[in-house]
């Protein structure tokens, strides 16, 4: 790792003070100017990507995070938020790939975690989000936010098996509109009654359909 000069050093403390006040793009050109006199920093370039991250200039970001990368190849705190960025880009996969090198470098990066649980709950891939979500609940017990997303999860993915119900019940019976609204409104609290009582109506049907004799 390069040494970081005191040129580098002052124009690294400015972009870090502009970053905590949000001010994303003059942190950027302050990266810029410290990376004029330390270029092979790896940590200047992956300060200069969370603030591209932060400005929403994610494909820059990325590339950032490579020229980091290229430099400490394991940094799993660049792997990580390389990761975020290319989700922003709506790259699942290459996403995911870079939130597992984070993992294989430090099993408890727990953003490495929360990332890949994010990505994957928005490919609808809900079991292995929740497990990821499960995976920092073990690190940090008290987190929130994850055990919010993991309740969260399991309530779409019931959503979306009540969903698919409905399509295979319209075969042989009248959904009631009170359980298409469970699906519409995105009523997560009846979900499971409005599965009950649409499971009954389709036995009913069905029995109504044997002959009897």
């Amino acid at each position: 790792m390069a040494t970081r000069d005191d040129g580098a050093g002052a124009w690294y403390h400015r972009g870090l003070a502009l970053c905590s006040s949000g001010d994303y793009n003059r942190a950027i050109s302050c990266y810029d100017k410290a990376l004029e006199h330390s270029p092979d920093d790896p940590l200047l370039w992956r300060r200069r990507g969370f603030a591209l991250l932060k400005a929403g200039r994610y494909a820059e970001a990325a590339a950032s995070f490579d020229r980091a990368l290229a430099i400490d190849p394991d940094d799993a705190t660049a792997w990580q938020r390389k990761g975020y960025a290319l989700a922003c880009m709506g790259r699942v996969e290459d996403s995911i790939a870079c939130c597992n090198q984070a993992l294989e470098l430090n099993p408890k990066h727990i953003l490495a975690w929360q990332n890949k649980g994010w990505v994957l709950g928005s490919a609808c891939r809900y079991d292995e989000a929740a497990a990821c979500y499960e995976a920092v609940l073990r690190l940090d017990p008290n987190r929130e936010s994850a055990a919010w997303h993991r309740e969260y999860l399991r309530r779409k993915k019931e959503l979306e098996a009540l969903a698919s119900e409905i399509r295979e019940a319209e075969k042989n019976v009248d959904v009631p509109a009170c359980i298409r609204d469970v699906v519409k409104e995105q009523d997560y609290q009846n979900v499971g009654l409005a599965r009950a009582v649409l499971r009954e109506l389709v036995r009913q049907a069905e029995q109504a359909a044997i002959p009897h004799r």
